[in-house]
């Protein structure tokens, strides 16, 4: 841990929040601005790659970023 993190927790302040690395279909679409079943044809047709973990497809956060650098 880093100092200011041990400073903060020792202050009672809630350490920094790590960024989100993967993210659901649900939280992709929203991300997007597109439907579930959009970002579902997405990774179908090869366009988004996932990671399959625990019964769950989680797209990684710079998928989402290369996704959308290319559809812009």
């Amino acid at each position: 841990m880093t100092k200011e993190v041990i400073e903060l927790a020792e202050a009672g302040a809630a350490a920094p929040r790590l960024p989100r690395l993967l993210y659901k279909i649900s939280e992709a679409a929203e991300i997007l601005g597109i439907s579930e079943m959009s970002v579902r044809r997405l990774i179908f047709a090869g366009h988004l790659k996932v990671s399959r973990r625990f019964r769950h497809l989680l797209i990684p956060r710079v998928e989402l970023e290369r996704f959308a650098q290319r559809a812009a």
